[in-house]
């Protein structure tokens, strides 16, 4: 009776020691794929900022949820990973090089040479110096001309309170409101208010604004 009680707590130990073994191995595993996949998103974008002459000022941060990712790599998909990349914008006048800071929300994301994620959100905050920039060069490449574009659009104020753009045309002598909406999926940009001289123009004249800039767009599409 004693034996056989010994033999069983022997083999409820190895059970046990195994079980912890194992644990340990997928625990090791876990920590490693995590590693090295978040270094390999690190080194991509220090690369990538390197090959347009640009030093990152820090290495961005990844993390990969609560998930355990070990699972998901049978199914070759990253289960989940979110990514904080500093800004490396370097703006010269009109020249644009670097990308804002960003976060990165991706799940369900393969693992090939061309990865698709099945879901994406990302969202961004960038300067007024860089909307500036953007649409100076839009308007130089509609003209064909570059310095117009300079002298047409001198300043964009981004009003966070009321969501809108403050766009001052020919060092203030006009000044247009805009305020981007996204409607059915569709990016949609309003004129909310415009001036001319100091002078507010009448309603008439911002709807009109309006569907010129929603034409464009569409033409743009």
């Amino acid at each position: 009776m004693a034996s056989s009680k010994s033999r069983a707590a022997t083999a409820w130990k190895i059970f046990i020691g195994v079980l912890v073994a194992f644990l340990l191995l997928i625990l090791i595993a876990e920590l490693g794929l995590r590693w090295f996949i978040g270094s390999q998103m690190k080194s991509q974008f220090t690369d990538s900022a390197k090959e347009q002459g640009i030093e990152s000022p820090e290495d961005p941060d990844v993390s990969f949820g609560a998930s355990p990712m070990i699972f998901g790599m049978l199914n070759g998909k990253v289960p989940e990973m979110n990514m904080k990349t500093p800004s490396t914008l370097q703006i010269d006048g009109t020249q644009i090089s670097g990308q804002p800071a960003s976060d990165v929300h991706v799940e369900d994301m393969t693992l090939s040479q061309e990865p698709v994620a099945g879901t994406l959100r990302a969202s961004t905050t960038v300067p007024d110096q860089f909307l500036l920039a953007t649409f100076q060069n839009a308007i130089a490449e509609q003209s064909g001309n570059d310095t117009l574009g300079n002298l047409v659009v001198t300043a964009i104020t981004a009003n966070d309170a009321e969501d809108d753009l403050t766009v001052q045309f020919a060092g203030g002598l006009a000044e247009l409101a805009l305020k981007p909406e996204v409607h059915d999926g569709q990016l949609a940009i309003n004129a909310e208010k415009a001036s001319l001289f100091g002078f507010d123009l009448p309603e008439q004249a911002t709807s009109a604004i309006s569907d010129a800039l929603q034409d464009g767009m569409s033409e743009q599409l």
